[in-house]
């Protein structure tokens, strides 16, 4: 048989292939346009079926389950957003991980190793290993240290947490706040987590650390060195690393009158031994316990 025939036509044909091309050629034309175009709605249902039967089957399972309105567990998948309802709640478990419960109007995305609170909020009961549970907001994001949390995140982004038990640092580029049990911490769209402050601070006190916040140090300094509490050390400590030349010093005069033995010029100039023994003079922990998992100053 020439091979030339079957490419294009020309060549000596091989009388096999002309005979299938006679029972074959019945065929040819008939209809195809008319019929192509009278299934074509069928045809784009099916595809379109076979697109999203191939993306379930594709998309993994993630370590979590949820259980909705007290409903049924079911798994999640990655990638799977969880919305509750205006009265509804729900509740995600993973064993190697730890306990969440949404509240009502809360939407969280579970990704593949992290977690995004968009709106709403979210308590954590967490006993994973620290920093292995990360949660991500629009402006900053949780890093726990074995704890139990709650974490709320406003329509505008913004977001507050507040620590029960344990550690979580909260963190955008390279600032970054540590919250201990007691403790909370607010952050906002484009200037990031704030400053922690205990929640049993004087109400002046906490004023001034939301107006530090909100105009990203430019107000609220004078209420906080006036109200501080030695606990309130935990505060001002965070504010040797947004402050300044005077009002740095300021900061470091304050501190030591509230920590005794403190390097005061050792803190004005942001010396990093200084920063770790005014850390450990806190009576929180030492400075070792949270490098194992952060990189140094």
């Amino acid at each position: 048989m020439d091979e030339q025939y079957l490419w294009d036509g020309t060549g000596p044909p091989d009388p096999e292939v002309q005979r299938l091309e006679g029972l074959l050629g019945r065929y040819k034309d008939r209809g195809t346009r008319r019929n192509v175009v009278r299934f074509w709605p069928l045809i784009a249902i099916a595809a379109s079926a076979l697109v999203a039967a191939v993306l379930v089957i594709h998309r993994p399972a993630s370590e979590w389950n949820v259980t909705l309105d007290g409903g049924k567990s079911r798994a999640v998948a990655e990638g799977q957003t969880i919305e509750t309802s205006a009265t509804g709640t729900a509740t995600l478990n993973a064993s190697f991980i730890g306990e969440l419960r949404l509240e009502s109007n809360t939407r969280l995305k579970v990704e593949r190793s992290r977690l995004a609170l968009r709106r709403g909020s979210m308590h954590a009961l967490i006993w994973a290993p620290p920093s292995k549970f990360v949660v991500d907001t629009p402006s900053a994001t949780t890093i726990d240290l074995g704890c139990e949390y709650t974490l709320q995140v406003g329509d505008d982004g913004s977001g507050l947490l507040t620590v029960d038990r344990g550690w979580v640092a909260f963190q955008a580029g390279s600032l970054e706040s540590f919250i201990p049990a007691g403790a909370a911490c607010r952050t906002l769209p484009l200037n990031g987590p704030g400053i922690p402050y205990f929640q049993d601070a004087d109400a002046p006190f906490r004023g001034g650390a939301a107006s530090f916040d909100r105009t990203n140090g430019q107000a609220g300094l004078a209420e906080i060195l006036q109200h501080a509490r030695p606990r309130d050390a935990l505060t001002l400590w965070h504010l040797l690393l947004r402050t300044r030349s005077r009002e740095r010093g300021q900061v470091a005069a304050r501190f030591a009158a509230l920590v005794p033995g403190t390097d005061v010029a050792g803190l004005e100039s942001g010396d990093h031994a200084a920063l770790d023994a005014a850390w450990n003079a806190l009576g929180l922990g030492e400075t070792d316990w949270w490098r194992t998992w952060k990189q140094k100053w």
